[in-house]
């Protein structure tokens, strides 16, 4: 009986810690994508939920691809430790707006309004590529989305 429990045991053991390693990629629950498979689909997703015009669409995905290249790379300066945290966080806000100015050149006002409630509902949630509102409130008045969040002082 022991001969039998000591390799059924080991067995056990070697299966927990093999399913424990898991990448980085699988941690989240879905793979990491390139910058490139990130625009397409954040562009399919916009056209879906604004109804995006194809020429619409194709003056986007350009935009969300840099934007993608960007925050990818600062993202991996913040993971390699090579970056002050607060500065990526500063440098990250500053990016998203001058990439909303470009969106707000394609899209109609209310097509820009509406991914604006979409992107603070994401915040609100802390859903994937957004960070979460902290302490903070979402407002939306007129159209115009503001976000309110409480700063140390």
């Amino acid at each position: 009986m022991k001969k039998f429990l000591l390799p059924l045991l080991a067995l056990a053991l070697s299966a927990t810690a093999a399913s424990a390693q898991t990448t980085p990629d699988q941690a989240g629950g879905r793979p990491q994508l390139n910058p490139e498979a990130m625009a397409a689909r954040q562009t399919e997703g916009l056209t879906r939920q604004l109804g995006l015009s194809a020429d619409q669409a194709a003056r986007v995905q350009p935009i969300l691809l840099a934007r993608s290249q960007e925050m990818m790379a600062m993202r991996g300066q913040m993971q390699a430790g090579t970056a002050d945290r607060d500065q990526l966080r500063t440098q990250m806000q500053a990016s998203r707006a001058k990439y909303d100015d470009q969106l707000k050149t394609i899209l109609t006002p209310e097509q820009f309004a509406q991914m604006q409630t979409m992107e603070a509902s994401r915040r609100q949630r802390g859903g994937p590529g957004a960070m979460p509102a902290q302490d903070g409130k979402v407002k939306e008045k007129d159209g115009k989305v503001k976000i309110k969040t409480k700063t140390d002082a």
